[in-house]
């Protein structure tokens, strides 16, 4: 049946059959909507799997057969609902990725068997893992028993390994034993928080505000002997990453306010601080590519995209070689 001729019949329709149709239409939609609201794996069922598709395509035909015109109709319905189908699990596709990655049932069943014999005394978490490896890499391990470093990474950790003062071993055994346990992300965090930089986030710096603090400070004309023989101790603001009220990683200041009068305990003020005061807060910090949050480096997972500068007193100047890396500095 020619074009025309289709549209010559939907034209004989009288206006009693639109209405119909029009009815029907609706009441189909309705049906098809409460289905994918309330029950939405038949349609997944239905149009990501072939006995589904085969199913749609058989009743498709047979409605056709039947009129033409419902079945062009019940066609475009189920194009519809394919292609909004299809955007909603790219979507999800999308959250997955940037949320972390999925490994399939036997490579985890798999790597966890080897772990059980290559490190039996360490606990793996497996859902935490998967936010730091791809499935290609724990392929990697199932094949070779280590993770899957690259020679960038090797090498910094062995710079890592050269300027740690309490720990003298060979850096190409220490990379066999250790690349067994942690993968390329998890080595890189557990080397940058070694830095000043990771430090900063994780402790955070001392600064010196300039103003009294009665709760610190000795009375007038007391000298500072006192605090620089270590006899007792002064403790300036503090400003590093800590957790909010709301559960999220956020810059604070630490204000501490002496001891209090039964335990003897210090006593501390925290409050939540802008990062666009940082600069001014900290000499020797500097933002490389504008102001931005810090925390966000030490999130779970990271975000590597605030690369700042951290002149402490003591320690090289510039950006230690991991954060360059991370940062994509180099």
């Amino acid at each position: 049946m020619s074009f025309n001729k289709i549209i010559n019949k939907i034209k004989q329709l009288n206006s009693k059959d639109n209405e119909s149709l029009i009815i029907g239409l609706i009441f189909i939609l309705t049906i098809c909507w409460l289905i994918l609201y309330v029950i939405p794996e038949i349609f997944v069922n239905l149009f990501n799997t072939f006995l589904g598709k085969a199913i749609l395509i058989l009743f498709i035909v047979l409605v056709t057969f039947k009129n033409l015109y419902y079945g062009m109709i019940l066609l475009t319905i189920f194009v519809i609902i394919y292609r909004f189908l299809t955007i909603s699990i790219e979507s999800n596709i999308k959250t997955k990725t940037k949320e972390g990655f999925t490994w399939n049932q036997s490579s985890t069943n798999k790597f966890l068997e080897i772990q059980k014999t290559i490190n039996p005394e360490i606990v793996f978490n497996t859902p935490e893992i998967q936010k730091q490896a791809t499935q290609e890499e724990v392929d990697y391990f199932n094949q070779h028993g280590r993770w899957p470093w690259s020679e960038k990474v090797k090498n910094l950790y062995t710079e890592s390994l050269d300027n740690n003062p309490y720990v003298r071993t060979s850096s190409e055994d220490a990379i066999k034993t250790i690349s067994t346990i942690y993968n390329e992300k998890a080595i890189l965090q557990i080397i940058s928080h070694q830095t000043k930089e990771g430090k900063f986030l994780l402790n955070g710096v001392s600064i010196n505000t300039g103003k009294s603090n009665p709760y610190e400070d000795l009375p007038s004309g007391w000298g500072d002997y006192a605090y620089n023989s270590k006899q007792i101790s002064k403790k300036n603001n503090v400003i590093k990453c800590g957790y909010n009220n709301n559960d999220e990683l956020s810059l604070q200041e630490i204000n501490y306010k002496g001891n209090d009068g039964i335990l003897y305990n210090h006593v501390k003020e925290t409050k939540n601080i802008d990062y666009n005061e940082l600069e001014e807060k900290i000499p020797g910090f500097s933002f490389l590519k504008g102001p931005c949050d810090p925390c966000k480096s030490i999130n779970n997972p990271p975000d590597y995209n605030c690369p700042f500068e951290l002149n402490v007193r003591g320690v090289e100047k510039g950006v230690t070689p991991v954060w360059k890396y991370l940062w994509s500095l180099v």
